[in-house]
């Protein structure tokens, strides 16, 4: 069996429209090969702070909403593989990007595909970018895919020197 065959995909998720670009990524692999997926969604401290907004906190708030995001999660299995693929979903509580690894890490997963949200300037300075933390930290290969209306635009040397702050914003 050839060596560089991938064998383990983990795709994660935080079920907003731009993050399932990866998964149609995955589909095209699943084409070539027949890999493992692994579907994973974070918790992470701000969502779990939105979700229980207003109510008090307890492990049955918790539950309810680890009890959504599972059912998010198998929605999103069903609509991009079939029942021939395996699938294995994942929920983790913390910090997205060390998550993402850490997962990656303990399942020995041969690729990562993860969406970008193609936040840019001064949203990307204040947000960070979970695609770009686990790109830098990961030591597995990592797929970052764009979402389409970034892969659309095109761009201009200009615009290339001011994402790479390399010049100001608006001097072209």
């Amino acid at each position: 069996m050839n060596d560089r065959m991938i064998k383990k995909i983990l795709v994660p998720t935080d079920f907003s429209k731009l993050s399932m670009v990866a998964l149609e990524y995955a589909e095209i692999l699943l084409e070539l090969q027949t890999p493992k997926i692994y579907l994973l969604h974070v918790l992470d401290k701000s969502t779990m702070r939105k979700e229980v907004k207003g109510k008090k906190r307890t492990d049955k708030n918790f539950a309810a909403i680890e009890k959504v995001a599972m059912k998010q999660l198998s929605t999103i299995a069903g609509q991009y593989f079939t029942e021939t693929h395996v699938v294995t979903m994942a929920l983790r509580k913390g910090d997205p990007s060390r998550e993402i690894v850490k997962l990656a890490q303990e399942e020995k997963v041969d690729l990562i595909i993860i969406s970008t949200h193609g936040r840019t300037g001064i949203a990307h300075v204040l947000m960070g970018s979970v695609a770009e933390r686990v790109v830098r930290y990961s030591p597995i290969p990592v797929l970052s895919v764009k979402p389409a209306r970034m892969q659309m635009k095109l761009m201009e040397e200009s615009d290339i020197d001011e994402q790479l702050h390399l010049k100001p914003a608006g001097n072209k």
